[in-house]
Parts: structure tokens; sequence; C-alpha cells
């Protein structure tokens, strides 16, 4: 066997240990993000206190398990009865009493309160729906537009610490 192929197997070698190690390298920075990730994500746990009066305002405790809440929107049903308002917590902050405001009647009847919306921004920006499992939102804009729509909500509230200003 000459030199140069002795070289070149000796190459191939270290290029095969290199990459295996580089593999290995890339998929813990990959867990070590994720992890990351799910540290800072802000996670609202929501709990309703109190009864539901007829057109005055509702009463829940917010209590943030994760990274600060830099904003966040969130609308509740009722009873016959649709309610909202915004929210920012630091992070891992203890249980706080909000009170959200009386908007529309609803549609039907819920016997349960429950929420329909809960939109969280962090504070890198990226926005997250809690009330579908916490599933990052890629343009809040135009998905809060749509969960409004399809409320029949459109004008009567609006979160624009979580969206942003308006564009012209």
């Amino acid at each position: 066997m000459s030199s140069e192929a002795a070289f070149a197997i000796l190459a191939a070698v270290a290029a095969l240990w290199a990459a295996t190690f580089a593999t290995r390298a890339d998929l813990a920075v990959r867990r070590a993000t994720r992890r990351w990730d799910a540290a800072t994500k802000p996670v609202p746990n929501v709990t309703f206190t109190g009864n539901v009066a007829p057109g005055n305002a509702i009463e829940l405790e917010v209590e943030n398990l994760g990274g600060t809440l830099a904003a966040g929107g969130i609308i509740v049903h009722a009873s016959d009865e649709l309610y909202a308002g915004e929210l920012t917590m630091p992070e891992h902050a203890p249980a706080r009493r909000i009170s959200l405001p009386f908007v529309v009647k609803a549609w039907k009847r819920q016997l349960e309160p429950q929420c329909l919306v809960l939109i969280v921004r962090d504070v890198n920006g990226r926005c997250f729906d809690y009330a579908d499992g916490g599933r990052q939102i890629g343009s809040p804009r135009r998905w809060l537009s749509n969960q409004l729509r399809d409320l029949r909500m459109q004008g009567m509230v609006d979160f624009p610490a979580v969206t942003g200003k308006e564009r012209r």
C-alpha cells in the first residue's frame, strides 16, 4: 500500500470521526434549545373565581408558570356573555386576580366558564395560543383577526400589545 492510499484512508477515518461528533453536537444543541424555549415560554394558568353576575365583570386568577408574559389577551365565555381583557405578568409570577369587563352577549349559553382565546407574547416577540395547547402563532395579527371574525367580535376588542401597531 502506498503512502498516498494510507493518507486517503486516514483522512476518510478522520472525516467520519468529525462528522459523528458534529452530528452529536448538533443534536445536543437542538435539545438544549428546546429545553430553553420550554423554560422561557410563558405558561399562564387561568382559574375562574366567584360567581358570574349578568352584565358585571368576571374575576379570574392568572398565574404565570413559565417565562415573562410580555403581553397577552384573553376572551372568556361565561353564562351567556363574553368577557375580554389584556394581561402582562413577570416570570414565574404568583397568582394574580384580574377582572375582565363584559363585552357582548354570547350566541349561546355556557354552563361553565370557558376560555375561548388566550394569546400570549413572550419577551422575544413569539406568540402562543394557549386555548389550543400552547402552539406557536406565526402571524399574531392575522390569527387574532381570524379568531375575532369567527367569534363575531371584530371591532369590539383588540390586543395591540400582543399584535403590535397597525401598519399604515
